[in-house]
């Protein structure tokens, strides 16, 4: 293992102006129009290889018309989905919750993109196609289709897809970014094997059956195609001994929304998805197992593991967690100690706001004025005065070309 300590220039210093203008259209936008419209993957005289034009088109035809995004967009949850998986219910017509919402998200930096890309560049040189599986509201993606001729953004969440698509076409139309509705495990059903060159799940990794979302972005990805997947954790303080002060009451936060949620708003199958998500992050993503047989040059980067990744562990859900390794010894793994690392500058009351949109149920579970909350924001406050103060971010990220 590698550990580097030091200060670094710090992301907000950079400049990449595709993805500036993408956030600052997300501070600024004020209202959403058109969320209705036909959500679909991305015309076939864009993609130079003809299969993916010929079979992907035809597959979007039968399986995916703007008729069925709009009644899915429309349809009220049923009891049966209640105990769902799929229960993030802010519709994208709030779009103080969403400019919120992604304004109080990390900043993925120019550095870390720069490992992903150094990575690819090392196996292949083609950019042409790239997947955004679990894109939320579309961060990754505005990056993403600065480099590749095309970049298809997937969700499981219809709101997430319309959100991703309001945000994105200010500065990319359908020609450069197009829209799937499916769970990252049946990606490869839609789309013909060997037709794209990188396959990236920001966050999403942890939520999906990582045997059969390996299987299908195994089957889509060329030879010497990458994958990579992240997951970053809760804020960090990044002065050690506000970090001593402080960390405490972060988690403590973290803990008792979550808690609220898991343990008394899920039902027996959400609360396996629940379980699952915990022992992944709990993983630090070590619990993917990558086979030496379809994947070769992995290599697993951690920062700032004093930090914690989970967004939830056992005393939020309440059932016992467990952790895997499965990093075999050909891989490489590198850990970095960054203070500087996804930096955000923020008084109490933006942390406020980043638990108020971290999770929609966190409103309704613990309440808008719950005053055992309020009074650990006062400790807070009693902490950190009324000035920001700077936040860093755990982060897991393994990279992998396919065989």
């Amino acid at each position: 293992m590698q550990r580097v300590l030091g200060r670094v220039v710090s992301d907000a210093q950079q400049t990449y102006h595709p993805r500036q203008r993408y956030l600052q259209s997300i501070i600024s936008h004020q209202s959403l129009t058109g969320t209705r419209r036909v959500l679909a993957a991305g015309p076939p005289h864009l993609h130079e290889d003809r299969r993916y034009q010929t079979q992907t088109i035809s597959r979007q035809r039968r399986n995916f018309s703007g008729t069925n995004i709009r009644r899915a967009a429309q349809q009220t949850p049923s009891t049966n989905e209640e105990d769902s998986e799929n229960f993030w219910k802010v519709p994208a017509k709030q779009t103080d919750f969403w400019s919120a919402y992604v304004s109080t998200r990390p900043n993925y930096s120019p550095r870390f993109y720069k490992y992903i890309y150094d990575h690819h560049t090392s196996h292949s040189s083609s950019f042409q196609v790239c997947h955004d599986v679990g894109c939320g509201a579309g961060q990754a993606s505005a990056e993403l289709a600065t480099r590749f001729n095309h970049v298809v953004a997937s969700e499981l969440n219809e709101t997430h897809l319309v959100v991703a698509q309001e945000r994105l076409r200010r500065d990319f139309d359908e020609r450069k970014v197009s829209y799937r509705l499916s769970k990252g495990e049946d990606l490869a059903q839609y789309y013909s094997s060997e037709s794209a060159d990188l396959i990236v799940a920001a966050e999403a990794m942890v939520l999906m059956d990582e045997r059969l979302a390996l299987q299908s972005f195994a089957k889509l990805l060329r030879p010497g195609g990458t994958l990579a997947f992240w997951f970053y954790g809760r804020p960090t303080f990044a002065d050690l001994k506000l970090r001593a002060k402080a960390q405490r009451l972060i988690d403590t936060i973290m803990v008792r929304n979550w808690a609220t949620v898991i343990q008394k708003d899920s039902g027996p199958r959400r609360r396996a998805g629940f379980r699952r998500a915990a022992e992944g992050m709990s993983s630090w993503l070590d619990y993917v197992r990558l086979d030496s047989s379809t994947w070769i040059d992995v290599h697993r980067i951690k920062w700032n593991t004093y930090g914690t990744l989970p967004f939830f562990e056992e005393e939020a859900c309440g059932f016992p967690i467990k952790t895997e390794n499965r990093v075999s010894g050909g891989e490489k793994t590198e850990t970095i100690e960054d203070p500087e690392w996804w930096r955000n500058d923020w008084d109490v009351e933006q942390l406020k706001k980043y638990f108020r949109v971290l999770f929609p149920g966190f409103k309704d579970a613990v309440g808008e004025d719950n005053k055992e909350m309020e009074s650990i924001y006062n400790e807070l406050r009693n902490v950190m005065g009324t000035g920001e103060a700077a936040f860093t971010w755990p982060v897991a990220l393994v990279l992998a070309t396919r065989k």
